[in-house]
Order: C-alpha cells, then sequence, then structure tokens
C-alpha cells in the first residue's frame, strides 16, 4: 500500500457514515445514498486498483526469473 491509502480509504467510510446519517434524518432518499455509496466504493476501488496494481501489470518493471 501506499502512503496515501490509509488517507482515501478513511474519506471514504467517513463520507459513507455523513451520508447515512444525512440518510436517517430525513435529509436524503433510500435511491441517493444507494447512488452514492455505490459511487464512493467504486472510486475507492478503482483508486486502490491503479495505485497498487497498475505497476505491476500494465507497462511496469518486467521481472523476468531464469
Amino acid at each position: 500500500m501506499k502512503k496515501l491509502d490509509p488517507v482515501v480509504i478513511i474519506v471514504d467510510v467517513l463520507l459513507l457514515i455523513g451520508c447515512g446519517c444525512m440518510f436517517l434524518y430525513g435529509k436524503m432518499s433510500a435511491h441517493s445514498l444507494f447512488i452514492v455509496g455505490l459511487v464512493l466504493i467504486a472510486l475507492l476501488v478503482v483508486y486502490l486498483y491503479v495505485t497498487n496494481y497498475k505497476d505491476n501489470h500494465y507497462g511496469g518493471k518486467f521481472h523476468q526469473d531464469f
């Protein structure tokens, strides 16, 4: 994991908790909560995939052990 990854994960979880609180207090509909939750989780997964696995699979250094 990179140094910024825990910060991104914590911010994403806090945003999800904030959206849940808004839903509980009637400021957000269930449909909006579902959409925002999906978008936040998808962005987190894409960010973690790109930062942690891109160098190993797409154009990164090729390690050949012979």
